[in-house]
């Protein structure tokens, strides 16, 4: 759900950008997966980077401010808002121009596309139509993005109503801005 950081925080070469953007479409153990070494790679650092956010103490922190029904579904609308706020802090975290960023993932993506997992082929069209990296430059657009994940849930849910309690909320963008710089100071550490 978290593209933009997931883009962001990929080893600086085109396997490891679409191993990282498809990681949440790769499912199962790798070593059954039919994949480019390097893009496998990537696939483990996407996996690497959805275990340090479920699990730091800032989502911890801000899973009191979900109702009770909604505490399910925070950390999905937390990566979402989470590039929301990337996208509003983005030079803290890159010196690239973030609108060369993005055009450049896309391109990628374009030129690239046997190299990605089957399954998340399709998905990446989509996300180059509908342009979904700079879906965190408003909160209409997460909201979007947020509307799309809970029409595909088991259970379809209402996940705006979950970021209208806690977007505006004192202190989330702070706690955010820090689960991403640990983030990202953990994965700088960790080569495949």
């Amino acid at each position: 759900m978290n593209f933009l950081a997931h883009a962001l925080l990929s080893e600086p070469y085109a396997h490891s950008l679409i191993g990282n953007l498809g990681g949440d479409f790769v499912k199962g153990p790798l070593r059954s997966q039919e994949l480019h070494p390097r893009v496998l790679d990537g696939v483990r650092r996407h996996r690497r980077i959805d275990a340090l956010t479920d699990v730091h103490p800032g989502y911890a922190e801000l899973r009191p401010l979900f109702l009770p029904a909604q505490r399910r579904y925070a950390g999905v609308v937390l990566d979402v808002l989470l590039d929301h706020v990337l996208w509003r802090s983005w030079p803290r975290f890159s010196s690239w121009d973030r609108e060369c960023f993005v055009d450049g993932t896309y391109e990628v993506l374009l030129r690239h596309e046997s190299l990605q997992p089957e399954s998340f082929r399709r998905v990446s069209r989509r996300m180059i139509e509908a342009d979904w990296l700079r879906a965190g430059s408003s909160l209409s657009g997460v909201e979007r993005a947020l509307g799309r994940a809970g029409r595909r849930a088991r259970r379809p849910v209402d996940l705006g109503l979950a970021l209208e309690r806690v977007a505006d909320q004192p202190g989330v963008k702070e706690v955010l801005l820090g689960v991403l710089a640990s983030v990202q100071a953990c994965i700088e550490d960790v080569r495949p």
